[in-house]
């Protein structure tokens, strides 16, 4: 993702500006100029290209995504139909600046963006809303592979969640909204489990080293009563 955000970002700086379709998204030529250079834990780039005789902005979810937390982050601003680079979107595209990229990214996927809005689960914003418990509960539990179901029993707070239209939503939302960006940021991994149904919660994760080195905590417990985490 941070490839894809600087590859982003350039092209706006070089073009003056990125030119909006009538319905808003990136123009193919310039979606294409970022599908083509990035890969994208989860989806499979040939299986896109065999579906789409062209790439949209929506066929090529990562670059749709890695836009909308750009504008998120204000490092792009739309005006009159362009996407132009910010002042601190500039900033940000110095190789040595690619650190504070990432952590500008990681806050506004989690803090910024409504993740719901990718992912057509009906659950609203959960498990969005405790998005810090359930970072620390990963930075103690994801050290070896672990099943995308394993980690949301785990690492969520689920009786916070009303009626579920289906037992598979909240696993389903962990992934999306979850384990899904924390591999595009780098700081989760994946792989498929044997006999996989192609879903995305059919895959285990588990933290790397990167994470460790961007996120830390100050944990105090205030008692044990009653206390999921």
């Amino acid at each position: 993702m941070v490839i894809a955000a600087r590859l982003l970002l350039a092209l706006a700086v070089e073009k003056g500006g990125l030119v909006l379709t009538p319905a808003g998204a990136l123009k193919r030529v310039d979606v294409w100029h970022v599908f083509d250079r990035t890969e994208w834990p989860g989806y499979d780039k040939a299986t896109t290209l065999a579906m789409n005789k062209v790439i949209n902005e929506h066929d090529a979810y990562g670059v749709l995504f890695t836009r909308i937390v750009l504008q998120a982050a204000g490092f792009l601003r739309k005006r009159l139909g362009v996407l132009k680079a910010t002042k601190a979107g500039k900033a940000l595209l110095a190789p040595e600046a690619a650190p504070a990229l990432l952590a500008e990214l990681f806050e506004a996927v989690f803090w910024k963006v409504n993740l719901q809005d990718f992912d057509n689960n009906p659950i609203d914003f959960w498990p969005q809303h405790h998005m810090g418990v359930i970072l620390w509960s990963l930075s103690v539990t994801a050290h070896s592979w672990s099943s995308a179901g394993g980690l949301t029993e785990e690492c969520t707070i689920m009786d916070t969640l009303d009626k579920v239209p289906r037992p598979d939503l909240p696993e389903f939302a962990m992934v999306s909204r979850v384990l899904r960006p924390l591999s595009w940021l780098g700081l989760f991994e994946n792989r498929k489990q044997n006999g996989h149904s192609g879903w995305g919660f059919d895959e285990d994760f588990r933290k790397v080293p990167l994470f460790g080195q961007l996120v830390s905590f100050g944990v105090e417990m205030k008692g044990t009563e009653g206390a999921r985490h």
